[in-house]
């Protein structure tokens, strides 16, 4: 499992890497505007939203593995249109055709299918973990390699990252257990229908539009209103990757362990909102170690809590769905923070950000304290013993993994 891991963050590392210096290398494109650089700094999240749903179906048909391989692919070539682009509206195209490999549900259900009820907190707090070296790693190489050998290097890194994945994918990571179900496939309006996964969703959805919006602003910030050279900006990131670092296992064992998942979500909204405070106190860098370490802090609590609150039925599907609605909001914020900033300026964003944490940190007060579930199995049964199943109130799922019976039951306590 640790090799879809390093397929998950080797794909973040490419997404992430020309974040911090693409808003002031896009403007320099022609036909740029700040509209159209905010839109190029989302652009990949629309396809990524439109299509996450869907690969998540087709690996439930065709098979995780290749789905994943072909996502892969459509990533490395949109990298590549990308680094040849030489004005806004190619880089935009590019920028799609990115998202187009939108495999990030598909690789959550993966490692769903190989994760088992006792490991799963463990096994995306890793992933978290990774994601994390991913995130700090561009959050330096970016600025640094981007200030010297150009943007366009940094999309070429992107589709060679791509390609690598590919071989890690079919040389190390193995195939699915076989999982039957005992009931037809999840649809979207059923999965909609679930209260609690709905706040997880909107988590999501606030979560991505402010770090949108954050790295819209701040290379901004540093570079054209604090007269940094871009070169300097990992000084910016690296304290934010060293406490961010510790965040995502924290916030993970608080979940997992302790069962404070509520807690968690509101922390990070809390702190995501602290960092707004300290940019407008003018102090820029401690709010952006504040912004991420709330960020850090619910990134790998919001997938394991997907796939925990999901039926396995409905799992790459769910999954699928909530990074479609993260990916909302990363387009819309990218979008909504350039609008704003051609027509207002800087500061309007920062009142929107507030807004937007009051907003979900009223909805999370809604929100209930997960509840625990308590794992059977069983390697002999019969059709009369499933079908007991369906009418107790106290089973919340149930599958057949590998040829053994698995019911997931709601705890006592």
């Amino acid at each position: 499992m640790i090799y879809l891991s390093a397929i998950m963050a080797i794909r973040f590392l490419g997404l992430f890497i020309v974040m911090p210096l693409l808003a002031v290398y896009a403007l320099k494109l022609n036909g740029a505007t700040d509209t159209t650089v905010g839109i190029a700094l989302g652009a990949y999240a629309l396809s990524q939203m439109f299509l996450q749903v869907v690969f998540g179906k087709l690996s439930d048909k065709y098979g995780r593995k290749h789905i994943l391989a072909f996502g892969l692919f459509i990533l490395a070539l949109g990298s590549i249109v990308c680094a040849m682009s030489d004005n806004i509206y190619t880089l935009i195209f590019g920028r799609i055709l990115q998202g187009a490999g939108a495999i990030g549900g598909v690789v959550l259900a993966y490692l769903n299918d190989l994760a088992t009820e006792e490991t799963r907190g463990k096994i995306f707090a890793r992933m978290g973990q990774f994601i994390a070296l991913a995130f700090g790693i561009s959050m330096i190489a970016g600025p640094t390699l981007g200030a010297k050998y150009g943007v366009g290097f940094l999309f070429d890194i992107t589709a060679l990252l791509a390609i690598l994945a590919i071989i890690i994918l079919y040389l190390k990571v193995p195939n699915p257990p076989k999982v039957e179900h005992f009931e037809e496939q999840a649809k979207v309006t059923d999965i909609l229908k679930n209260r609690e996964l709905l706040k997880v969703y909107f988590s999501g959805f606030m979560q991505k539009g402010m770090m949108t919006i954050i790295f819209f602003l701040t290379p901004l910030i540093f570079v054209n209103k604090l007269g940094w050279d871009r070169f300097e900006l990992w000084k910016v990131y690296l304290p934010a990757l060293v406490i961010g670092i510790f965040a995502m296992p924290f916030g993970a064992i608080m979940a997992e362990k302790k069962n404070k998942g509520k807690l968690v979500f509101l922390l990070s909204a809390i702190f995501m909102v602290s960092s707004v405070i300290a940019f407008l106190l003018k102090f820029y860098i401690l709010g952006v170690i504040l912004f991420f370490f709330g960020f850090n802090l619910l990134e790998p609590v919001l997938q394991s809590f997907t796939g925990k609150i999901a039926k396995m039925r409905e799992k790459a599907t769910a999954m699928s769905l909530g990074n479609s609605i993260q990916y909302l909001g990363i387009f819309l914020g990218g979008m909504v923070a350039g609008a704003i900033k051609q027509h207002f300026g800087y500061y309007p964003l920062f009142y929107l950000i507030l807004g937007m944490g009051a907003i979900w940190i009223i909805t999370l007060l809604t929100m209930k304290e997960f509840k625990k579930f308590e794992i059977e199995e069983y390697k002999e049964f019969d059709n009369n013993f499933i079908e007991n199943l369906k009418n107790d109130p106290n089973v919340y799922d149930y599958f057949i993994k590998e040829e053994i019976l698995i019911i997931k039951k709601w705890a006592n306590n």
